[in-house]
């Protein structure tokens, strides 16, 4: 057998292909506090529905591969993220907060005060190492060890979780990488470190800069994630091969994935285009509209012709990951968003999510804060009885009360409150979609929603 595993922010699912060809879905509940487990509750699932128990039906599955996860993304857009320091070749500290001169306009277009964006790593621990080499390769100027080891010392001071190396013309010679590489992981105990010739080996500084920081943001949730599952699945008797996703559709080990955690940003959604493929097929289209509303986010995906298209122009949040990538381009609307209300008075839908844990308020775990889906209970688009196969039931109470801390600072009763959350997070939705369909020129007409 066969085994596909994906781990979103609210809910994991797994898909089986039997011995003779069938693929049976099951579903499970997200466990934050430690993934592996919601994983393990959707293959005890699994192995229930084969009538194995779990590790007889774990030793049958030789191939447990696409494991895609929402799990970097979901930390990214949330801002659940470690804190980063990093080392920038001197004079070049700044080049993640300089970019390329743009500001917030994603997350503030209609506030009258656009705020400047604010990068991963704040200044104080964007830290200057003295070291020169030129786009040929050739070394201009000798790595400066003292300011490695000083660096070290104030990242030590701040409590610093993980470390970003990255150094001009590190693509064409890494050597000066390397040996701050080396020096941080033999005395930074234990932190996640990285270098942006590991990430992503081009030029063009502020791309590479940029997404090796987010790598180094996303790095310890991810490493300790692989770790926990390798472990996991060896305790519950998996012998075979396991892969992870990465971003671009491809799979690839464990400790690559580990290695440079950014390449699984987007994995989650990355093999979606390909299903939808599949299912066009079904109905005799190669134009599609490929979307995936999880708990946290929503994905979509054009696909003309039949061709999954691929892009490393990427944003996740406000932040720029050059990694090539299937370009599914992901807003923070899921089900678990938060509504909330700004400083102008005005409602808002995300990026900030309930995730599984308290989850939406209508849950009954302790989430107090409205969400899409406590709307959508309200609305009456989702049975109260029957949700997860009637396995959660659903409280229209905590619901309702939940959607009033907006309604009324709003002044709306309630039915028009849930409404307001209903239309705003489908219009940011709607707006995803024609930043790649209609602002690109294509007639949305020519092609099956999915």
């Amino acid at each position: 057998m066969k085994c596909c595993t994906d781990v979103g922010g609210t809910f994991t699912d797994c898909l089986v292909l039997d011995d003779h060809g069938e693929v049976h879905a099951f579903k499970s509940p997200t466990t934050p506090e430690d993934p592996t487990l919601g994983l393990t509750n959707a293959l005890t699932k699994a192995a229930r529905f084969f009538q194995m128990s779990l590790p007889q039906f774990m030793s049958n599955v030789h191939l447990l591969i696409a494991h895609g996860t929402t799990l970097s993304t979901n930390a990214l857009l949330t801002g659940r993220i470690a804190k980063v320091g990093l080392l920038a070749t001197k004079g070049f500290r700044d080049t993640i907060e300089i970019r390329r001169g743009y500001k917030n306009i994603r997350t503030s277009r209609f506030n009258v005060f656009v705020p400047p964006y604010k990068p991963l790593v704040p200044r104080y621990l964007r830290l200057p190492v003295e070291e020169r080499t030129l786009y040929t390769g050739e070394i201009l100027k000798p790595l400066k060890e003292e300011d490695i080891y000083n660096a070290i010392r104030k990242f030590k001071e701040e409590k610093v979780e993980a470390v970003a190396v990255c150094f001009l013309h590190s693509y064409i010679n890494p050597a000066h990488e390397k040996h701050a590489l080396d020096i941080c992981r033999r005395e930074m105990n234990g932190a996640y470190v990285t270098a942006s010739h590991e990430v992503l080996p081009v030029y063009r500084e502020y791309e590479r800069f940029s997404t090796t920081v987010v790598s180094a943001a996303v790095g310890p949730i991810t490493a300790h994630y692989l770790k926990a599952l390798a472990e996991r699945l060896r305790e519950i008797g998996f012998k075979g091969t396991l892969y992870m996703v990465q971003g671009g559709g491809l799979v690839q080990s464990v400790d690559e994935s580990a290695r440079r955690a950014v390449s699984l940003i987007g994995s989650g959604p990355a093999a979606a285009p390909s299903g939808a493929i599949r299912l066009g097929q079904c109905i005799g289209s190669n134009n599609l509209f490929s979307v995936d509303m999880g708990g946290t986010s929503y994905d979509v995906c054009l696909i003309r012709a039949g061709e999954i298209p691929t892009t490393d122009y990427n944003w996740v949040g406000d932040e720029r990951v050059a990694m090539k990538m299937v370009d599914v381009p992901s807003v923070g609307a899921g089900g678990g968003s938060i509504a909330w209300i700004d400083s102008l008075g005005l409602l808002r839908v995300g990026p900030q999510s309930s995730g599984a844990d308290p989850g939406p308020a209508c849950y009954g775990k302790g989430g107090a804060k409205p969400t899409v889906t406590d709307a959508d209970l309200i609305l009456g688009y989702v049975p109260s009885d029957y949700f997860l196969g009637g396995e959660i039931v659903l409280k229209a109470d905590l619901a309702e009360k939940a959607v009033r801390s907006v309604a009324e600072p709003l002044g709306l009763d309630l039915p028009t409150a849930a409404m307001t959350i209903f239309t705003t997070v489908n219009s940011l939705m709607a707006d995803e979609m024609t930043e790649i369909s209609t602002k690109r020129g294509y007639d949305v007409r020519d092609f099956a929603l999915v």
